[in-house]
């Protein structure tokens, strides 16, 4: 058996025996899409969605206007009664959500033709229900608002059309998987931070682990050349990422019918083609991520130390797919060139099911590979160094 084969089996076993590794390792990767999707669902549900179910808002001085109390009720919005001489202080408080405050000329200066006076108090920094009612509340005064200067023009002979002169039809060209994605839109960086979490801890361990244990010496000391010793441990770190990708996009799959997309009107599935067409194209990162984490973790002394740089270290491959999620980014050859940033790119149009070019895809995969090729010579040349035992 060759080097590298005995090294991969040796690093592999060892930690898919390890409880810790592989708690530490694969967690992120089944927790995390069960845990954004959950939050998803929630925002989707609360603050987005539609909800059947009638919204309440409190209301003082409904007296003053039975009409707009009657419209309200017909909108699905129902009204309570209330008497304070502080709204603000009790919505701020946290006694009420949306306070509506009729003044005691409302009906007067409807009745006049002048303009009457509203107020919605209300925390804009809440979610849920509070939010649903203050949109629901404002969405119908000013329907209601609307119909009565409709009327107002119509009982003066004036055609209501003249103050709608532009019909504007609205052509929506994004495809439901794309609208989808704009909800999700930092799944890629966590595709992204999953691969690299894949192979983070057994990259320590067999590194900055091993020479803590002092097992690194006599590892190194064997007759054998380096470079095969050390691609073993970037294999098997790259094979514990490819289980967490694959473990992750299990998870996604499974929890994605959670999430209720059908209120934005939308459809978004996650497919064994898609699935298969995101590993393959990640394929290249996971061996970088392998080689970039054992070459960070050979300079540490210690297991903790290591810690503390890869946690830094992981944050520059990744925090740039985030960055472009709120970013209008169109694929091109040159930025298919950056490795972490074209996958996230590709994946994110995999998962929206828009067409990928090919030469987005071969730029891509080549850059990366050549990326992870230089990190994997710069680590066999690292353990080549006799300061490597430390």
């Amino acid at each position: 058996m060759s080097a590298f084969a005995t090294v991969f089996r040796k690093e592999l076993l060892d930690n898919l025996r390890d409880r810790r590794t592989l708690l530490s390792s694969f967690s992120i990767a089944l927790l995390g899409p069960l845990f954004f999707v959950g939050l998803m669902a929630f925002m989707l549900d609360t603050a987005i969605g539609e909800s059947s179910e009638p919204v309440s808002i409190d209301v003082i001085g409904a007296e003053h206007a039975p009409n707009l109390i009657g419209y309200l009720h017909t909108s699905n919005v129902d009204t309570n009664s209330i008497d304070l001489e502080d709204p603000a202080l009790a919505v701020r408080s946290g006694e009420h959500s949306v306070i509506l405050v009729i003044p005691n000329d409302y009906g007067a200066d409807l009745a006049s033709g002048e303009v009457a006076q509203l107020r919605i108090v209300h925390d804009s920094s809440a979610f849920g229900s509070a939010r649903r009612g203050y949109r629901a509340a404002q969405s119908a005064i000013n329907a209601y608002s609307r119909s009565i200067g409709l009327r107002r023009l119509m009982v003066r002979g004036v055609d209501v059309n003249v103050i709608d002169p532009i019909d504007v039809t609205s052509i929506d060209t994004a495809s439901p998987g794309a609208r989808a994605l704009t909800v999700l839109a930092t799944l890629p960086y966590l595709l992204l931070f999953v691969v690299f979490m894949g192979g983070f801890y057994l990259a320590i361990d067999s590194t900055a682990g091993e020479r803590e244990r002092g097992s690194l010496e006599p590892l190194l000391t064997q007759p054998v050349d380096r470079g095969p010793l050390v691609l073993g441990k970037i294999g098997a770190s790259a094979t514990f990422a490819l289980m967490s990708l694959l473990l992750f996009l299990i998870a996604f799959t499974l929890s994605l019918p959670m999430v209720p997309l059908e209120k934005l009107g939308v459809a978004l599935t996650m497919t064994a083609t898609k699935a298969g067409s995101i590993v393959v194209l990640c394929l290249p990162l996971l061996v970088m991520a392998a080689a970039l984490l054992v070459v960070v973790a050979s300079f540490a002394k210690s297991y903790k130390e290591a810690q503390t740089y890869l946690s830094i270290v992981i944050l520059i491959p990744t925090l740039p797919a985030i960055v472009i999620s709120f970013l209008d980014i169109e694929p091109g050859l040159p930025i298919m060139m950056i490795p972490s940033v074209s996958q996230a790119l590709l994946v994110s149009d995999i998962i929206s099911g828009d067409p990928i070019a090919n030469s987005h895809v071969a730029v891509s995969m080549l850059a990366t590979t050549v990326a992870a090729a230089a990190l994997c010579y710069l680590a066999t040349v690292l353990y080549k160094r006799e300061a490597i035992l430390g």
